[in-house]
């Protein structure tokens, strides 16, 4: 799991390209709804967040179907699935790797989200970042089970996004509310119901990504 940990994250470190192209996207959708938007003093802290997170669920959804890439291209599908490696172990690799890029790729879009819309990202920065990790570990476990469901597929780029998506309305909504409470200076509420759906979202998906891969990779 390791060595498959290492190398995928030094294909994507070596190529750039990813992590370049989902930070421009970002920055075009932050871009497009600043101008679009009809935002004021009154009523940026509410909008905001669901921009944020509308942001991070389009270009999470544009890296999500990358994972595999290498595998697609050079027939090393067959040849991971047939080594004696547990096929959950490459699950949680190529999962762990779509988390790293995906916290990476919000950390270079904070401050560029904070400069547009005039928020202070500094002042809950923790309690943000905590949010910002618990929606990416939805994002990235949901991304890495259905980018292996759609690689063998002709229509993948397609078919990808139209499976992500129905399935991340939970985790979106969730993660804008509980972001919405700690914008306005209220802190974690980690009582609040939506952090336990959030919770139980990325529960749900990690184990059952890592129980179902077995049979998905094998298909």
């Amino acid at each position: 799991m390791l060595t498959l940990l290492a190398r995928d994250l030094r294909l994507q470190f070596r190529r750039g390209e990813l992590l370049a192209s989902s930070f421009v996207m970002g920055v075009l959708m932050l871009l497009a709804f600043n101008f679009s938007l009809d935002l004021s003093p009154d009523n940026v802290a509410a909008l905001a967040p669901g921009i944020l997170w509308v942001a991070v669920l389009f270009s999470a959804g544009l890296a999500a179907g990358h994972g595999f890439v290498g595998e697609r291209e050079n027939g090393c599908m067959d040849a991971i699935v047939a080594s004696p490696l547990d096929r959950g172990s490459v699950y949680l690799a190529k999962f762990i790797v779509n988390l790293l890029l995906l916290l990476l790729f919000e950390a270079m879009l904070l401050p560029v989200f904070g400069l547009f819309f005039e928020l202070s990202v500094l002042s809950v920065l923790a309690p943000l970042a905590l949010v910002l990790l618990l929606g990416s570990i939805g994002l990235a476990a949901v991304g890495t089970l259905f980018a292996l469901v759609t690689v063998g597929g002709g229509g993948r780029d397609l078919a990808l996004p139209i499976l992500l998506l129905p399935l991340e309305v939970p985790l979106l909504i969730a993660s804008v509310k509980i972001t919405r409470v700690v914008m306005a200076g209220g802190g974690f509420p980690w009582g609040d119901g939506w952090v336990r759906l959030l919770l139980g979202f990325d529960l749900l998906f990690v184990v059952a990504g890592w129980l179902a891969f077995e049979y998905v990779a094998t298909d």
